[in-house]
């Protein structure tokens, strides 16, 4: 493979990276505040714990798809794909819109976890730093 092939599957890994990260960071505040909205929490690590697990949920489910491709084309050691767009293609065609959401619970738990331990951290340090 050379050393190009040191890089195959860049692209769709900055994709997917991106994706999930803008997600967690945008949805955990949106929870948060949904939450304390609702009044059935308080500003406290139970509510940031569930923040967390919410934006863990929304990231997988919107970075599983991206998140697919990506381990597709950089496996792809036969170049049954010629590019991201290609490998989104032939899959959605081959296997269904089901094949982007394989190994769902597994990402769920993985992701999850991240990000109720960053987002609690995260507030905790906020909290350390304003007192």
């Amino acid at each position: 493979e050379g050393v190009t092939g040191l890089w195959r599957g860049v692209v769709p890994n900055i994709t997917r990276n991106s994706v999930i990260n803008a997600t967690e960071l945008a949805t955990y505040d949106q929870v948060k505040q949904m939450l304390l909205a609702t009044k059935v929490v308080d500003d406290n690590a139970y509510c940031h714990v569930l923040s967390g697990l919410g934006a863990g949920l929304c990231a997988v489910v919107v970075g599983s798809p991206v998140d697919v491709v990506k381990s597709r084309v950089m496996g792809d050691s036969q170049n049954l794909y010629r590019g991201t767009l290609d490998c989104f293609v032939k899959t959605l065609r081959t296997d269904g819109v089901l094949a982007f959401y394989k190994g769902f619970m597994p990402n769920f738990t993985r992701l999850g976890s991240w990000n109720v331990i960053m987002f609690l951290m995260l507030e905790q340090v906020k909290r350390a730093i304003a007192d």
